[in-house]
């Protein structure tokens, strides 16, 4: 099947633009979005940005999806998923791209004001507590989910983020298989 050349092109410029909206936001946090940024950002019109997404609360939802899929992707694992595993990867994944998890943090309380980002704003957390600690439930599985979090968070914070030895340590205190 081919695809329609206005139908790819349209696609890439969507995803031109949610790119620069997680840069915009990383550089200037939620109060520096606009389409005129945006368009700045990614080097197009600003017609091609409003064109696309309609209004700002679509382009924060496409790219709090974009953020969600990223981090589902980096957390999804063909290996046994361990303690060791998990703090491993948060420790790099934090490190690596600290840009993508300040725009996705900027946009995760966003979606404390804004109904419509809530279930994008669980679905990362869910991917993790699914991976690694799928026996979980009810307030234990809340409990892991928010000491992921924190940790998360706690990260960005920090002047040297924490390692990986450190992460498990934390986890550790947390989780109940350890």
């Amino acid at each position: 099947m081919t695809t329609d050349g206005r139908k790819a092109r349209g696609e890439a410029r969507r995803r031109q633009l949610v790119e620069a909206t997680l840069a915009v936001i990383e550089r200037d946090g939620l109060a520096g979005l606009t389409h005129r940024a945006v368009a700045e950002q990614a080097g197009v019109p600003l017609a091609s940005a409003s064109y696309h997404f309609a209004s700002l609360d679509a382009l924060a939802m496409t790219a709090f999806d974009h953020v969600t899929d990223e981090l589902a992707v980096a957390f999804g694992t063909e290996d046994e998923p361990t303690l060791a595993l998990l703090a491993a990867v948060l420790a790099d994944e934090v490190e690596q791209r600290p840009g993508l998890w300040l725009a996705g943090y900027e946009l995760y309380l966003l979606a404390i004001r804004n109904p419509e980002l809530r279930a994008g704003a669980w679905r990362w957390m869910e991917v993790i507590a699914d991976t690694f600690a799928p026996d979980l439930t009810g307030p234990q599985r809340q409990a892991f989910q928010a000491t992921v979090e924190g940790i998360c968070l706690h990260t960005l914070l920090r002047e040297e983020p924490y390692s990986a030895s450190e992460i498990e340590t934390l986890l550790a205190l947390s989780w109940p298989r350890a």
